[in-house]
């Protein structure tokens, strides 16, 4: 019962910021665009190296901000699946994003409905710490996964900055993104195996392949 209090204050809290997020976070005060973090999405999509025609699952993807950089490197034959709790984030999504590469899911992890072995690549994009389940989590996108599938959890800090950030708002104050050793030994015991692991300054990124026979 307690978590599912907080996890609804925790959707509430992102209802709420909705229409307002990217705003928040992804504006460029110089251009008025949502360009401010086009080096860093440049440098995560260089080291996901997508392919043209693959098909992309984007877990907790809010109003979308990855949407533009996912579709440029999947071509015009990939397929893009935005999926959210929050359904207001999904409906700003929808509105901006009038793709029909792009399809849209309000659910949480633990109600996603996926056929097993369809996505090539599955990003948790400035959201992992808010998963109460993470190793659940993880397990429902390995499964999702096709065989050779990677899974990237990626932020722009890093994890000491992402859980300092958190501690200072009570909605999520126990939202926390694991260090190293913990990650790994999440990603290991879900049938993952890391092939890349950067936690520096205003980078996070893990990737991690689906393992052989998982």
């Amino acid at each position: 019962m307690q978590h599912e209090t907080v996890n609804a204050r925790r959707r509430e809290f992102f209802n709420e910021r909705a229409e307002q997020w990217l705003d928040m976070w992804y504006k460029n005060e110089e251009s008025g665009d949502y360009s401010r973090y086009d080096r860093e999405f440049k440098r995560l999509l260089d080291l996901a190296d997508l392919k043209p025609g693959a098909a992309v699952l984007d877990l907790g993807c809010g109003s979308g901000v990855m949407v533009p950089y996912i579709l440029d490197r999947i071509g015009p034959d990939g397929t893009l699946q935005e999926v959210d709790y929050a359904e207001q984030m999904i409906e700003v999504n929808r509105r901006l994003h009038d793709d029909p590469r792009v399809t849209f899911t309000v659910a949480g992890v633990d109600e996603l409905d996926v056929p097993a072995g369809s996505v090539d690549a599955a990003f948790c994009f400035s959201c992992f710490p808010h998963l109460h389940d993470k190793a659940g989590a993880l397990q429902v996108l390995q499964k999702a996964l096709k065989p050779d599938g990677k899974v990237v959890v990626v932020h722009f800090n890093s994890a000491e900055e992402i859980n300092d950030h958190h501690r200072k708002h009570e909605c999520v104050m126990h939202d926390y993104l694991p260090a190293e050793p913990e990650m790994r030994g999440l990603l290991t015991q879900t049938g993952f195996t890391v092939e890349q692991f950067i936690d520096e300054a205003g980078f996070y990124y893990v990737q991690a392949r689906r393992s052989q026979g998982a």
